[in-house]
């Protein structure tokens, strides 16, 4: 079970060994103290005591950690210490101070090719091999007694790390966060139709029984609402180019309701079955989404810049009232936000596509091994004051108190337990909250998403909360509380109780392992990796001239030649190379998961 590394990443490690640590990067220093601190019980604080550290008792030696991570969109934070009332309720339960340096790609790049590392670093997969091989990194094995809430909490993380992410050392060197041992429905952030619910009423409320279904609702909606306020042009369908290929060439609204994802740029799987699916296949994802935007392209509907555009010029246009469908919910927050001063009879709510076999809506995921863009690093650097004090942080990040703390602000402040154990709201809190919607934001909520160890909809397992999600906002009971007009008329239109169980009262959805995904290669040999970049930019170009064809049959002309051309540049081997190693990764999660 041990990853191969491709000829690049050996050149890389070599790199690294070799580089001169020039880039000036602070790494592990002198920047801890000793001290006492007050803090919390072992059960309240979800950690259990270890041989010779102060983890779960009213001592801890304060140390100050500087983490390289990146900021939440919500609730951002500002380099430097941090200390807001979530900061500071770390400090008490862990003795660490925040020292936050924010993540780029750029600063990430650099430190890979240096090996001059911070205390705590999120680092790409592709990287942790060479820095292993470098000598740069940490391995945290005699120091997991310190963080039982994530080695015992999480253990097929831990066999994840040590027998993919180790150099074949069986080493726990890497840290995957944002686990979910479970799935669980998808209630935040989530992928699907958002349309305004009064205009989709308006509209007549049609059911959803095909793509064509869906192109005719856009058409209906912006007949209806030719343009803004403002006056300008309103379109059905937009898009941007500036989050990857998979973004650029696929509709995550396909992802939801057809049940399809992405394992690289150029191919995909069947969530309900885990079928390969490639670029030949015309129900690749590409594919599917390129005929629809074709369509609605010849509606009259597709925005004539969705494959030009930025992803701050697309923002503008959603904020302005242009758009009117997105496939993600967070782009229209701030609208619903303006919606709901109105009095709330009003909302962008996802419009499920017919709940039939041909659209097994993906409701639920899993993220066994944690996730692979929240992987964290320790330098080698750090001494032992360090390591303790950062193995408590992770101890506390992946417990439940240590999570809901991070999703809703500090306990005992703005939650904690009632008489039955159950996590809520505190009294004091839900006034505050009433009088300032901002008021979790202004106590760190949400801050810190970026290293938070269990995913933003895991759900509890401890007695009192089980099947409760660890954010108390999602759950049912806060959730009846805190209803707008829109969404009273939405569950009643749908006949459920709250806006979720539209999604998890269906009789045909999916679940994604993303377990999977995190076995596929974290790099590619060099012979696949020059004909992925070169097919990829291929695509870029010669997808969007299909999908503004002037006719089906220049549309069809051109597929042919991508199919063609596809060949040409060596895709045969490519989509073996990762046919191959998807039949892997399936065979390896078996083996991990004992399932």
């Amino acid at each position: 079970m041990k990853k191969r590394l491709g000829k690049s990443g050996k050149r890389m490690a070599a790199a690294v060994m070799a580089a001169v640590l020039a880039f000036g990067l602070t790494a592990c220093g002198d920047s801890g103290s000793s001290s006492v601190n007050s803090g919390g019980t072992p059960a309240e604080t979800g950690a259990v005591q270890a041989e010779g550290d102060q983890a779960g008792t009213d001592e801890k030696e304060e140390v100050t950690i500087d983490i390289f991570m990146d900021s939440a969109g919500e609730n951002p934070m500002t380099a430097g210490i941090q200390e807001d009332p979530v900061a500071q309720y770390i400090k008490e339960q862990t003795g660490v101070t925040l020292n936050v340096v924010l993540f780029s790609n750029e600063k990430q790049q650099a430190m890979a090719a240096s090996g001059d590392l911070y205390d705590v670093n999120r680092m790409g997969l592709q990287y942790i091999t060479p820095l292993i091989q470098a000598g740069a990194v940490q391995s945290l094995d005699d120091y997991l007694q310190y963080a039982p809430s994530m080695a015992e909490g999480f253990p097929e993380m831990v066999n994840y790390s040590k027998g993919y992410l180790s150099n074949g050392e069986d080493k726990m060197y890497a840290i995957c966060a944002r686990g979910k041992n479970q799935p669980s429905p998808l209630a935040t952030s989530r992928y699907g139709n958002f349309i305004r619910w009064e205009w989709y009423k308006e509209a007549g409320s049609p059911e959803i029984n095909s793509i064509d279904d869906f192109l005719n609702l856009l058409k209906k909606i912006q007949e209806n609402h030719p343009q803004t306020e403002s006056g300008k042009k309103t379109y059905g369908i937009s898009r941007f180019n500036d989050w990857g290929l998979n973004h650029t060439l696929s509709d995550p609204v396909i992802w939801k309701y057809c049940a399809q994802y992405g394992l690289n740029d150029l191919s995909s799987f069947s969530i309900p079955d885990l079928e390969y699916i490639d670029l030949y296949n015309e129900n690749h994802m590409y594919w599917v989404t390129a005929d629809m935007y074709f369509k609605a392209n010849q509606m009259g509907i597709l925005d004539p810049e969705t494959y030009t555009q930025k992803n701050e010029d697309y923002s503008q246009k959603i904020n302005e009232g242009q758009v009117l469908y997105s496939s993600m919910e967070w782009d229209f927050d701030a609208g619903n936000a303006e919606l709901n001063k109105n009095g709330g009879t009003d909302k962008y709510v996802d419009v499920p596509w017919a709940d039939t076999a041909e659209f097994p809506a993906w409701i639920s995921r899993a993220s066994e091994f944690g996730m692979a863009a929240r992987t964290f690093v320790v330098s080698s650097k750090c001494d032992e004051t360090k390591l303790k004090g950062i193995m408590r942080l992770f101890d506390f990040v992946f417990s439940e108190d240590g999570a809901r703390s991070i999703m809703n602000g500090p306990k005992g402040i703005t939650w904690d337990y009632d008489e039955n154990g159950v996590a809520v709201f505190t009294e004091d809190c839900k006034q505050k909250m009433k009088e300032n919607p901002d008021y979790l934001l202004e106590q760190g909520a949400n801050r810190y998403l970026g290293l938070v160890g269990q995913d933003y909809d895991a759900l509890a397992v401890s007695e009192a909360n089980k099947g409760d999600y660890i954010d108390i906002r999602l759950n049912k009971e806060f959730v009846e509380e805190n209803m707008t007009e829109a969404d009273k008329d939405y569950c009643d239109f749908y006949g459920v109780d709250v806006p979720l169980e539209v999604g998890t009262k269906r009789e045909n959805q999916s679940t994604i392992h993303e377990g999977y995904i995190n076995l596929m290669p974290a790099e590619n040999p060099t012979n696949i990796q020059r004909s992925v970049t070169k097919i990829s930019d291929y695509l870029q170009q010669a997808v969007p001239a299909m999908v503004f064809s002037q006719t089906r049959e220049e549309y069809d002309q051109k597929f042919a030649e991508i199919q063609a051309e596809l060949k040409n540049m060596g895709y045969d081997e490519v989509t073996a190379y990762y046919k191959d190693a998807w039949e892997t990764a399936k065979t390896n999660y078996d083996a991990l998961t004992g399932k």
